[in-house]
């Protein structure tokens, strides 16, 4: 059985977040508190990827993110400030900004499992960094001319963020779920 974490209903393997790429993310953060309850959000600036790689290079761009949950589902907004490549750059300069990647929450030991089930499907590796709890993220996008556009016809995004739930993110996304919860309430 597939491992459950603490923050709402999900268990490894499962979406649990919608990642958006956003022009204006303080915008996108006032409309979805003041008119769609959604918050309270945890916003990080001047992020740039610590050990991120991007398409075999490790210039990264400056960043913008912000979290917030909306019932069930994790809400990640990106701006990015510059025109360095990047994983979001590439998606907004094919399709413009809105619905980016689905999260998809692994637990340890299902990670490199999971991983392996998509790279037999036809994926590969896009974007790849570890977070300050250790845990390993990846974008992983579908192989080939015209692919990702594909996926995005027929899913509504390009990538799938595959983020390995270790205790130190487990807690991270347990403590905006509740609070969610608190302004709900």
């Amino acid at each position: 059985m597939a491992k459950m974490f603490s923050f709402g209903d999900v268990s490894s393997g499962q979406i649990f977040q919608l990642g958006i790429v956003v022009a204006d993310i303080e915008a996108s953060m006032r409309l979805c508190t003041e008119a769609l309850r959604i918050g309270p959000f945890t916003c990080m600036r001047g992020f740039k990827a610590p050990d991120g790689w991007y398409r075999g290079g490790t210039d990264m761009p400056e960043l913008t993110i912000a979290h917030a949950y909306a019932g069930r589902f994790f809400i990640e907004f990106i701006q990015q400030h510059d025109a360095t490549p990047s994983v979001y750059k590439e998606y907004i300069d094919q399709f413009g900004y809105g619905l980016h990647h689905y999260g998809i929450a692994i637990a340890p030991d299902d990670y490199d499992k999971t991983l392996n089930h998509f790279y037999g499907m036809g994926f590969e590796n896009v974007f790849t960094d570890r977070l300050p709890s250790g845990a390993r993220i990846r974008y992983i996008g579908p192989k080939g001319e015209g692919a990702i556009e594909k996926l995005r016809k027929e899913t509504g995004v390009g990538y799938l963020e595959c983020v390995e739930v270790v205790e130190g993110e487990d807690e991270f996304f347990k403590g905006m779920y509740e609070a969610s919860l608190k302004r709900s309430g």
